[in-house]
């Protein structure tokens, strides 16, 4: 639908069996195993291709095999494929066809061509992290044994049945013992006692806050949570930590700089108040989102991972091109903390101590692209098997703030694409000059904002948002519409 195709195919690499296989049921076929060889055919030509073909006469390309590449009771007019690659290694992995454009033309054009690569893009991190019947169905008996075996029971959320009165429900917060130590004194004489209303809205704009209202902002929020007393946080420690956050941000980077970290907490914050995740968190979720949310791009430099793994940074060196910027920021935020002045944690038993590490490191690395269909689908299982996490919830959450943009008032979005543009052109001008191969929206000589932001709202943002809403339905009213 993407691309107003007739049939989109995607065909996985077997390299034992040297063929590629489908079992994607597509709109209008009957779903059966389609197995083409890897010699033959345009498709097995596509594994070699380094960027992607299209002709508006199928028939007509020196590789195409009537035999081999036209499907049962189908007939090839238009087609348009790229090469699907395992993004560590860029060894071809698959292919992404679209067959016969449904228009006045029925021709592909240079916006599918785009769009296509984009969702190539996507598509091979779902085939790394996925079998074929994976990608399918999202539930296969692997994957509900691996998310058993790591399912912390204590962490469980109860989820309802059709049968009970999910209303009844309290929030269980109170749950976790609070620390016996008072509330710290306020050291801002004329600060707010708690978040006013123009600033729990979705049309809370970062850009238009100086330093010291973020500052401000994150402790409205901290203190609306209770989090200064239940952990002991004092507000100079606070204080001192919010500034060394700012101070790692690369502020030279258009897109990911403090004020998107900001942002990020904000939306988190709206998400656990206004619809209605709190109920299922505790006290210490909720510090644990709102500090990953300010630190999960801390260092970053505005060029993504695979631009860090093309030139063989040394980030990339150093965390082997696996997950590369979330590693580094996971790390920098403990290098923050390490600091006495800076250490908001500090009151945490050894235990606690370890289990908020691991979740902020856990929630960190889930917002790496690479990981968003597979946190998808271990939320989708979750619900399945009412067997829900607050830690995977807590990981959602904090993802789904991060790729939020779009669904904010009209002007704030319009502004956070303009950054986004202007980061992706950044990357794009300094591939042009070491030669490297381009990245989807990043050639400023290429512009076309409209279509990025459609592709990024069509593959990504409205399908995690609509499976959040399956959850937490206020969503729907907040976001969706």
């Amino acid at each position: 639908s993407f691309l107003c195709a007739e049939k989109c195919l995607l065909f996985i690499k077997d390299s034992k069996k040297r063929n590629l296989y489908t079992f994607i049921k597509d709109r209008g076929s009957n779903g059966e195993k389609v197995v083409k060889p890897l010699q033959r055919g345009i498709t097995a030509a596509m594994l070699s291709e380094t960027s992607g073909y299209s002709i508006n006469k199928a028939t007509q390309a020196r590789q195409w095999l009537h035999e081999v590449d036209e499907l049962p009771n189908f007939t090839t007019v238009s087609y348009l494929a790229w090469p699907i690659r395992d993004p560590a290694t860029s060894k071809s992995i698959g292919v992404v066809e679209f067959r016969n454009k449904r228009n006045g033309s029925n021709s592909f054009d240079s916006n599918d061509m785009q769009l296509s690569r984009v969702i190539a893009l996507q598509l091979s991190h779902a085939v790394i992290y996925f079998k074929q019947n994976e990608i399918i169905d999202g539930r296969t008996q692997a994957i509900n044994q691996a998310y058993e075996d790591n399912l912390d029971l204590t962490e469980t959320i109860h989820l309802p049945s059709e049968s009970e009165n999910q209303s009844s429900f309290s929030p269980i917060r109170s749950s976790r013992t609070a620390f016996a130590i008072p509330s710290q004194p306020q050291i801002f004489s004329e600060r707010r006692t708690s978040v006013t209303v123009s600033d729990i809205a979705w049309g809370y704009n970062v850009f238009s806050k100086n330093e010291l209202e973020l500052t401000m902002h994150a402790i409205d929020i901290f203190d609306d949570q209770g989090l200064f007393s239940r952990f002991s946080i004092p507000m100079t420690t606070f204080v001192h930590f919010i500034d060394e956050i700012k101070r790692g941000y690369d502020s030279d980077a258009p897109y990911h700089n403090s004020l998107h970290a900001f942002d990020v907490m904000h939306v988190c914050y709206l998400l656990i108040t206004k619809c209605g995740a709190e109920k299922y968190l505790e006290s210490f979720n909720i510090l644990s989102i709102l500090v990953a949310a300010l630190a999960h791009d801390l260092g970053h430099d505005g060029y993504n991972n695979t631009f860090h793994q093309q030139i063989s940074s040394e980030l990339a060196m150093t965390y082997n091109g696996i997950s590369v910027l979330e590693n580094y920021s996971a790390a920098f935020l403990f290098r923050i903390l390490r600091k006495k002045e800076n250490n908001i944690f500090a009151r945490l038993n050894e235990d606690d101590m370890k289990k908020m590490k691991a979740r902020l490191i856990e929630m960190i690395m889930d917002t790496d692209a690479a990981h968003h269909y597979n946190l998808m689908n271990r939320f989708q299982l979750g619900l399945d098997t009412k067997k829900l996490s607050r830690g995977l919830l807590s990981s959602m959450i904090l993802h789904v703030s991060d790729v939020s943009n779009p669904t904010r008032p009209g002007p704030i979005a319009r502004e956070w694409a303009y950054v986004v543009q202007t980061e992706f052109f950044r990357q794009g001008d300094k591939e042009k000059e070491l030669r490297l191969k381009k990245s989807p929206f990043m050639d400023r000589d290429d512009e076309n904002l409209p279509q990025m932001q459609i592709a990024f709202i069509d593959a990504v943002v409205q399908p995690i948002f609509r499976l959040m809403a399956d959850f937490m339905p206020l969503i729907e009213d907040h976001c969706l519409k």
